[in-house]
């Protein structure tokens, strides 16, 4: 899972699932869109299946992935798993840390803080000497 955060507070996660699982079709299901199997169909690209969602930070989503309509899958490359109600597991992105951190400088900001040499106040000006 490909996780980045936003400036607008979300994070984008990116689900892969490789076709080595032998399936025609992929479903992502969870937390975030309630376990509905319509209504994040992933898409077939280079040899895997892709979902990119945005979501909230500050929790745990459980998901899993339905192959062909029929068969449950989880992530290989899950944060976690956690037992479910039907006797096996559920796949888990943790975003929990993602939702403490302040805010990350941008590049281009952080560049600009470097680049720009702090400024010196100009020396003072001596007072004219007075003729005796």
């Amino acid at each position: 899972m490909i996780k980045r955060s936003h400036a607008d507070g979300t994070v984008s996660v990116t689900f892969e699932l490789t076709r080595q699982v032998g399936a025609g079709s992929a479903a992502l299901c969870g937390d975030f869109n309630g376990w509905s199997q319509t209504e994040t169909v992933m898409a077939l690209a280079d040899d895997a299946f892709t979902a990119t969602l945005k979501l909230s930070p500050g929790r745990r989503y459980r998901f899993r992935y339905l192959l062909d309509g029929e068969r449950w899958e989880n992530d290989w490359a899950a944060d976690a798993y956690i037992p479910n109600d039907f006797g096996g597991e559920d796949s888990v992105v943790d975003l929990i840390e993602l939702g403490e951190r302040p805010p990350a400088v941008g590049p281009a900001r952080a560049a600009a803080k470097k680049a720009a040499p702090a400024k010196k106040a100009a020396p003072a000006k001596k007072a004219p000497k007075k003729p005796r």
